[in-house]
């Protein structure tokens, strides 16, 4: 994939959309907002990610699409973990362009000039007639992802259109850290690399309810509030740090009538180990 500055993606993308991006780009570098302290600044990208990650629909995705994403056999290359893309829904006829959101680095990469067939495939050029309904072609046609990733690490992804209409977004966790129970699942994704923030999804929760989140870091135990929505799911940022330690395990628990569900990731220097 090509390289772009923050700068230029701002040009690609819409103004909303950029609201949502800045964050991303600004809280990794130097200029930081200095209205916001650097834990306001933490706490922003936090909840930037969040909405990423939430895919609820809007003015520029008023079906609330998703990106959606297909592993690829990779013999010339086991180690690497290859992806497709797919929107299912998205509209044929139009240029995008693509971008990618990596934890702890912003936005770093995007291609333009991608394309969708009849089934939301995403291609790298329009697609032949033979091509509108096939779920997967070779590489010359289609965009595949290349992704090493540690253990609930999210890589995220971003399509907007080239009129500045339509706006899709995907999240792709190869290494889920998660617990189901029944209906119940709660998972924990890195918000940082070496686990300086943490965000919790729950889902399949009862609606409209307020849960309790229980957290274990290293013997400190906390209790918080996990809100539902009316679709029973809730989102959470954890900071797991402790005094006087500088890595560690944080578990954390959610129960419920009927299921109980927990999670535990490790934190701190040295933590991040991608596959």
């Amino acid at each position: 994939m090509m390289l772009f500055e923050c700068g230029k993606l701002a040009k690609v993308f819409s103004l909303i959309t950029m609201l949502l991006l800045a964050g991303s780009c600004s809280a990794q570098s130097a200029g930081q907002n200095p209205a916001l302290s650097p834990q306001d600044e933490v706490m922003k990208l936090m909840r930037e990610q969040i909405g990423l990650d939430g895919g609820n629909a809007n003015a520029k995705n008023p079906n609330g699409l998703r990106i959606q994403f297909a592993s690829v056999a990779q013999l010339d290359n086991p180690g690497m973990h290859v992806y497709r893309l797919l929107v299912p829904g998205a509209p044929e006829g139009q240029e995008y362009t693509l971008g990618g959101w990596r934890i702890g680095a912003g936005i770093k990469y995007a291609q333009g000039h991608v394309y969708v067939n009849a089934v939301g495939l995403v291609m790298l050029h329009r697609p032949t007639i033979q091509q509108e309904k096939e779920l997967s072609l070779g590489k010359s046609d289609e965009v595949e992802v290349g992704v090493n990733a540690a253990r609930g690490e999210p890589v995220r992804y971003m399509m907007a259109s080239a009129d500045d209409k339509l706006f899709y977004a995907g999240t792709l966790v190869p290494f889920p850290i998660e617990s189901k129970d029944g209906k119940c699942e709660l998972e924990v994704r890195l918000g940082l690399p070496e686990g300086q923030t943490m965000l919790v999804y729950g889902n399949g929760l009862p609606p409209n309810a307020h849960l309790q989140l229980k957290t274990d870091s290293e013997g400190e135990e906390r209790t918080s509030m996990m809100n539902t929505d009316a679709q029973g799911r809730a989102a959470a940022i954890i900071v797991p740090y402790v005094a006087g330690k500088d890595t560690g395990v944080v578990k954390m628990s959610v129960a419920a009538p009927g299921c109980s569900v927990a999670v535990e990731i490790p934190w701190g220097k040295g933590s991040y180990h991608p596959h």
